[in-house]
């Protein structure tokens, strides 16, 4: 580098001492505190080329070289060494001639050197500046509005929704009012206030001269938005008003209509609007939290707030200590500060019970401090939220925690005078939850601890708790649930719709709850502890006495066994004769084989025999589960299918229960066996020589009488069921039938290898966008997806490309968009557009809005860090012929823009000035040159650090190399006040939206899916047709012949996606009736009309390998129930869940 630079023996390039006369003492701060962010003394190469050099893409040797230089050849690089080096290259002229001699690729810096870090007072004009520069508000206040503006708004959107806006106002002004108000705004009506138009209207509305302030309200009544008021709009304003006949006498300037300024000079020679102008002030400084000018104008705001306010029936009120209240009334009277908020004279002890302090938990709710026990209505007053944090706003608060007091306004249920009044002292709870730290209880389960304490209303139901618990702790959508906590033992909650009032002990300060998760294995821990101690769980739903209404403890993954026996149990004839004492010492005898099938059977039948006596809620069915741990299939613990389970139950009864029926009406029944297989055999083979020439008909019947003779028992007569499976041939039409035996039918429900697209297409026009839906294969690729859209709309496809931006309205990667690209490549949550192309040429580029933010981080290098590169908006299409003009790639970017700009000045200034109101000087941005990151220029070197050429607005031609990509880059002033967001991404919706989204998500019907079963599937391989003396092709299709009397369909929710390589869950909704059901359009046999009734429902929620079984049952007395395994509730017809359906029990009653 030469001896004049120094080397990494002879010292840094320049002395410290003459780095820091050549930068101010604030580019010093900045670089040294840049380099604090380190908390090291050094840095090595990488974090040099990240935070030095921003990321700019050059050259890995270039970049090498640079460190080699800063630091002296030394391996990491000081922050004296870094800023010798930075100072030098950037300020001392020597420096920069030796450093470009010795190193010729860095030519390019001898007459344009590195930016150093840029001081503030070179910045971009800030967004609170814009704001303040063109309002009648501070800077101060801009930035205490945004903070506001952040806890009442839509944080997802970062706007104001109409919601969001009735709950800032807390429901104390008039609807009417309020409605109006909001519409006045939302300045471009897109039902939503952003912050610039929040901003902009309390400007309006509460600052600047008088008379504007009331030609603000004028807006209230001005329906139309054309800045005057009608005679329509004038009767409604009289109306809302209530003036007088002789007091209407607005003037009308703007011909036939009134101005703004008519309805101002008019309100302000009477009292009439004083009503409506103090709610508007007490709205903007009380709710939307702009701050009053001064302590007297705040205290006048607040009279009236309160005033208006006191008789309301808020549901939610804030708890205020009468002392601060009054100390604050007298010092802003007197133009004083007022104190913080202290509410430290009404606040009580808190209540803990003797836990506080010995462990920390977590407080799930917003507030957890008390009132005073002694508290008279002389101590407090109740106020509006609103009010209450416009107080905290302007005030701050004297307490750092505890200070807060919500109460809500309850019914006279909840208080014992039966009076409707304010919960002064809602619920103190503590949430314990089974701690796997600690060591296993006596009874082998994780001992429980404090999880978590809370703050409930008396209000609160069971359902709302659980929720609070979820969201706070994160549980997701986890199985939990609730019990009460007692001296005498624990209450599982399972019914929701309780409220906290009518469940916890009177007298205690802190009522105790379980929260109980089920774990890994599916197991709820409390079922285990009652299983292992053989204990009765108790519950809220009150079931006992009657018949089969006891739950089943879940011990293990067991929910699926559950869910089968709830089901089998309302079989009627079979749970008959399996609580038959007969049928019970028949299967005792049989068991003493250990016979696995009679083992089943004959616990199953001491089971029904328990539940049945209806002496529990809940028992354990310990035995059951110990007789099927024997059958390889069930023995692994984990979860199964509860259609698999119920078929395998029904295979071990009809096993036992024909054995019985053939033990007693046979005395010898070995000797019988021998005999009648001798005679089956003889008879099928008879049969199989005039199968060939009987109809369908006849070969039905046959098979039915060969299956009984085989296969007779009670469970054959109840569940059997007869199928027909035809081979069509797709030449000659002939076909050849075989039937086959079923017990449940497993219906396919839809599961489609389709996906649901959307897609907006924008035109060069300037029109407004339409959305389009389409319903497409996986497969399908963009070619093809382009063809529909272009025969959509009517665009020729070759006029059409297709770009994807993320969730972040970032332009994602052209290969994801490319004609052969699978459209399944578009990442979740990417949105797909259609840009119509210019139709004049066929070269094109696209162009993304860009923002320059300014970077208030420390950094080093001002082109490199300085700034943070922001894509926003949709991107645009513009032709790039070679001999277009910058001028004309100007013009055609602003034509497509004219659409979502405000280029129009309201009637009623809310601003103090503004210089973009009239753009017809020149463009609110500018169009830059980039490369593919759009982050950095396209043409020049990267050594430059340049962000973007930007082209020239003029005559002369725009030169755009192919290479290069083309910024939108917006003047921040333009940007702040003209780009409209909201109206950029407005789209209309085709029909097909609606069409497709219908067609996809809407449920389906169990006719339905009985019609897709009896559908033709063509078979892979060639079978030989005697007809056609050839192989050739066949259709399979399975029809019902016969049905049974009990009929169990399984709708099939599970499928392998072949695509994913993996099973996949179908939630589509199956509507079915549960009454009067009628299967005989679909029966090809004796079709004669049969009504069936729904007895129970098996129901499946979450997925395959974490999901969960519930049943529902109808009883004797035809009322349903829910059995959630020990949980047992009787619900109503309609709150049956038919939506998660997955094995459907019906019975014939014909």
């Amino acid at each position: 580098m030469g001896n004049s630079l120094g080397s990494a023996t002879n010292g840094p390039v320049i002395s410290v001492e003459d780095a820091r006369a050549h930068i101010s003492d604030e580019e010093y701060k900045r670089l040294h505190a840049a380099f604090a962010g380190f908390k090291k003394p050094f840095i090595n190469f990488d974090e040099f080329c990240y935070h030095v050099l921003g990321g700019a893409p050059i050259p890995e040797d270039k970049q090498r070289e640079l460190f080699k230089f800063c630091s002296r050849n030394a391996d990491t690089l000081s922050f004296d060494n870094l800023l010798t080096a930075l100072v030098g290259l950037c300020r001392v002229e020597h420096v920069q001639e030796h450093f470009i001699e010795e190193c010729k690729e860095f030519a390019s810096w001898g007459l344009r050197p590195p930016l150093l870090t840029i001081p503030m007072s070179d910045s971009y004009i800030s967004f609170y500046e814009v704001m303040s520069y063109v309002t009648h508000l501070s800077v101060e206040e801009v930035m205490e509005l945004e903070k506001v503006f952040a806890t009442i708004s839509d944080r997802s959107v970062c706007k104001l929704s109409k919601d969001r806006w009735d709950a800032a106002l807390c429901d104390c002004f008039p609807e009417k009012f309020s409605n109006q108000l909001f519409r006045v705004f939302d300045e471009n009506r897109d039902n939503q206030i952003d912050f610039r138009e929040l901003v902009c209207g309390l400007s309006a509305m509460c600052r600047g001269p008088f008379p504007s302030r009331l030609s603000f309200l004028a807006k209230l009544w001005d329906e139309d938005c054309d800045g005057k008021l009608s005679d329509v709009e004038l009767e409604q304003m009289y109306e809302d008003l209530h003036v007088p006949s002789k007091d209407r006498t607005v003037v009308k300037s703007a011909g036939d209509k009134a101005a703004t300024v008519d309805f101002a000079t008019w309100a302000n020679e009477n009292e009439h609007a004083k009503e409506y102008y103090a709610m508007a002030m007490e709205i903007g400084h009380i709710c939307l939290g702009l701050r009053p000018e001064s302590h007297i104008v705040g205290l006048a705001l607040v009279n009236s707030f309160e005033q208006r306010s006191k008789d309301l029936p808020l549901p939610e009120w804030n708890i205020v200590s009468s002392i601060w209240h009054a100390e604050w009334a007298k010092a802003a009277t007197e133009g004083k500060t007022p104190p913080p908020v202290d509410n430290s004279s009404i606040k009580g002890t808190k209540a803990d019970d003797g836990w506080s302090g010995k462990v920390a938990v977590a407080c799930l709710s917003l507030e957890s401090a008390n009132l005073r026990a002694d508290l008279t209505p002389k101590d407090y007053i109740a106020v509006p939220s609103a009010l209450w944090r416009a107080w905290l706003r302007w005030h701050g608060s004297a307490q750092s925690v505890d200070g807060q007091f919500t109460r809500k306004r309850l019914a006279g249920e909840f208080f014992p005078d039966g009076k409707e009044a304010l919960e002064l002292y809602p619920m103190d709870i503590l949430l314990l939850g089974h701690d796997k730290k600690k060591l296993k209880d006596v009874d082998g389960i994780q001992q429980t601890s404090p999880w978590a304490c809370a703050q409930v209303s008396r209000s609160c139901t069971v359902d709302e708790l659980l929720q609070l618990c979820r969201s706070e702790l994160r549980l997701g959508d986890g199985d939990a649930r609730l019990w009460l906590v007692g001296d005498d033992g624990n209450t599982l909650l399972d019914d929701g719709r309780r409220t906290l009032h009518h469940l916890t002990v009177k007298g205690k300060r802190v009522n105790k709850f379980l929260l109980e998760l089920r774990d890994a294995n599916g197991v709820w821990p409390e079922e285990l502890r009652a299983s292992l101690t053989g204990t009765q769980i108790s519950s809220l739903a009150c079931t006992t006495g009657r018949p089969g209404a006891v739950g089943l403890v879940n011990s293990g993954n067991f929910c699926y066994r559950n869910a089968a026996i709830q089901c089998l149990a309302r079989v009627s004839p079979l749970t008959e004769y399996l609580l038959n004492e007969a049928s019970l010492s028949a299967l005792k005898k049989g068991d003493t084989n250990n016979n696995e099938s009679f083992a089943t059977t004959l616990e199953y039948s001491k089971l029904l025999k328990e539940m049945w006596a209806a002496k529990k809620k809940n028992i354990s069915p310990n035995s059951f589960n110990e007789a099927v741990r024997f059958a390889d299939q069930f023995d692994d613990g984990e979860q199964h299918d509860c259609q698999e389970f119920v078929s395998f139950l029904i295979e071990r009864f009809h096993t036992c229960v024909a054995r019985i029926e053939h033990q007693s009406s046979v005395g010898n029944s070995e000797s019988t066996e021998e005999t009648g297989e001798s005679e089956a055999t003889t008879s099928d083979n008879d049969d199989s020589s005039c199968d060939e020439a009987a109809t369908d008909e006849e070969k039905a019947e046959k098979s039915w009488e060969r299956y009984i003779r085989d296969n007779q028992s009670l469970v054959t007569s109840l569940f059997s069921g007869q199928l027909r499976s035809r081979l069509i041939c797709r030449k000659c039409k002939s076909s050849s039938s075989v039937f086959e035996v079923f017990t449940s039918l497993s219906l396919p429900i839809g599961f489609e290898n389709v996906e649901l697209y959307q897609i907006i297409v924008v035109r060069r026009d300037g029109s407004v966008p339409r959305r389009y839906g389409f319903r497409l294969p996986r497969d399908c690729t963009v070619s093809t997806f382009k063809g529909l859209v272009a025969e959509a709309t009517g665009v020729n496809r070759n006029a059409l490309t297709i770009q994807c931006l993320n969730k972040r309205g970032y332009s994602m990667n052209p290969i994801n968009t490319e004609d052969d690209a699978p459209l399944s490549s578009v990442p979740s949550g990417g949105r797909l557009y259609a840009l119509h192309l210019p139709e004049d040429t066929p070269e094109w580029r696209v162009a993304i809005h860009r923002k320059l933010q300014y970077n208030h981080e420390p950094y080093f290098l001002g082109a490199a860090s300085g700034f943070v590169v922001t894509q926003f908006g949709l991107p645009l299409i513009v032709p790039c012929p070679p001999n277009i003009t910058g001028k004309e790639l100007y013009e055609d970017v602003m034509s497509q823009m004219r659409r979502f700009m405000d280029v129009s000045s309201p009637a009623i200034s809310s601003r103090a000035h503004d210089p973009s109101e009239d753009i017809s000087f020149g463009y609110p941005f500018s169009l830059c040159l980039v490369d593919e990151t759009w982050g950095w220029c396209g043409q020049c070197p990267a050594l430059r650090f340049c962000r973007g050429c930007a082209i020239r607005p003029d005559s002369t031609p725009a030169g755009i190399p192919e290479n290069c990509g083309i910024a939108v880059d917006w003047l921040p002033i333009a940007l702040y006040l003209k780009y409209n967001h909201s109206q950029e991404l407005a789209c209309e919706d085709d029909e097909s939206v609606a069409e497709t989204w219908s067609r996809h998500f809407a449920p389906s019907s169990l006719e339905h899916c009985l019609e897709k079963f009896s559908c033709p599937e063509t078979l892979d391989a060639l079978i030989h047709c005697d007809t056609c003396n050839e192989k050739t092709k066949r259709d399979k299709v399975m029809t019902i012949w016969r049905l049974p009397r009990y009929l169990i369909i399984h709708l099939k929710r599970f499928e392998f996606l072949r695509s994913e390589g993996r099973m996949g869950k179908c939630k589509r909704v199956i509507t079915f009736p549960l009454r009067h059901f009628d299967p005989a359009p679909f029966v090809d046999g004796n079709g004669e009309k049969s009504k069936y009734e729904c007895i129970a429902i098996a129901n499946h929620y979450g997925q395959l390998s974490s999901g969960h079984f519930v049943a529902y049952a109808r009883g004797n007395d035809e009322k349903w129930l829910l059995l959630n395994d020990c949980s047992v509730r009787e619900v109503t017809e309609e709150e049956v869940d038919r939506a998660g359906a997955y094995l459907l029990f019906f019975e014939r009653k014909d």
